[in-house]
């Protein structure tokens, strides 16, 4: 076996500048925040409950979703949301094979529940979330971007969604969950 040869000091000290500039690059990837992520004041990130989601029609408020749905809507510190939306008296599948349903419980079951997930930004000066839907169980939803003004009042969100559901612009609310 032959002895490790000598390192020159030139090239041990460059390896060294090597070396600190990589850890001073990674030490910059790490403490950048990215646009989509930073942007939401605390009161909004956190979990919330479906309280209401109604529609204005001649002149009185309609539950879309009935007068007691259940939902949950989470707006994570990363930039990421989940929400979904659902009747309480969702019919059960008859068979009890959900690809098997009638067309009448296909029918309520699509009409009676709502679901997408992304990212999100949150402009409080504006009183704007700006939803960047991924996915959608309104597929014509998939890939828009959607700004919903809002009021947060205490551990009450509320908000106005565009009306491309086909009954128009309606009003939901959410309690922070506990």
């Amino acid at each position: 076996m032959f002895p490790p040869s000598p390192v020159p000091e030139n090239a041990m000290t460059s390896l060294h500048q090597t070396l600190r500039a990589a850890a001073l690059v990674a030490l910059a990837i790490c403490l950048a925040v990215p646009e989509s992520f930073a942007q939401t004041p605390p009161g909004v990130a956190g979990s919330w409950s479906l309280v209401s989601l109604t529609v204005s029609r001649s002149g009185s408020d309609v539950d879309v979703l009935g007068p007691h749905p259940s939902g949950q809507l989470i707006f994570g510190s990363d930039g990421r949301y989940v929400l979904l939306g659902v009747r309480a008296d969702l019919p059960k599948f008859a068979s009890g094979n959900r690809l098997s349903g009638t067309s009448e419980e296909n029918e309520r079951i699509v009409q009676g529940n709502f679901a997408h997930f992304g990212t999100y930004t949150v402009d409080p000066a504006g009183q704007v979330i700006v939803f960047r839907i991924q996915k959608s169980t309104f597929p014509n939803w998939d890939g828009d971007v959607q700004q919903r003004p809002f009021t947060l009042d205490g551990d009450r969100l509320t908000y106005v969604t565009p009306g491309s559901f086909g009954y128009g612009a309606s009003k939901v609310v959410w309690q922070r969950m506990k």
